[in-house]
């Protein structure tokens, strides 16, 4: 959850490096750039650089890389939680007294 919430915050810096990022951390399988996360100093912004410039570097289309990246980056920020479940969470929470 962590990873998702740093990769969507650092898409108001870097759209590009932030989609790069959710797309590098939703891969799984085949032809998964080798680049990680934790090698990025927990870094989306470089980590998404890093993968983007791997996919580069193989010969991928980048307006084919970035579609992909859009959907992933659309899967992370779906997944996260809501203001409104956080609140609902928060109403089953007892408040201290005093």
């Amino acid at each position: 959850m962590t990873i998702c919430h740093e990769i969507v915050a650092a898409a108001a810096s870097n759209w590009r490096r932030a989609f790069g990022a959710a797309l590098g951390a939703c891969w799984r399988g085949p032809g998964r750039p080798k680049v990680r996360y934790g090698s990025c100093d927990y870094n989306p912004l470089r980590y998404g650089g890093e993968v983007l410039d791997e996919l580069d570097a193989r010969g991928e289309d980048l307006e084919q890389v970035l579609a992909a990246a859009g959907e992933a980056f659309a899967l992370l920020a779906e997944g996260m939680i809501t203001e409104e479940e956080v609140e609902k969470k928060a109403d089953i929470i007892e408040k201290p007294e005093g």
